[in-house]
């Protein structure tokens, strides 16, 4: 079984910009956490409101 290692492919994010600086994206990730908290939280308020309704069955 071979394997190869790449030793000097850099570690990118999938969705960060190949020249975006460490300063750049923490200052997007605390934004980026808020606004996918926030959409599961009105997910989950949607889903028990419907299903409080009698539109959705669990």
């Amino acid at each position: 079984m071979n394997t190869q290692n790449q030793t000097n492919s850099p570690n990118i994010s999938a969705n960060s910009q190949p020249h975006e600086s460490k300063e750049e994206l923490n200052k997007k990730a605390p934004f980026e956490f808020g606004l996918s908290v926030a959409l599961g939280v009105i997910t989950i308020i949607l889903v028990a409101a419907t299903s409080y309704l009698g539109l959705v069955r669990f």
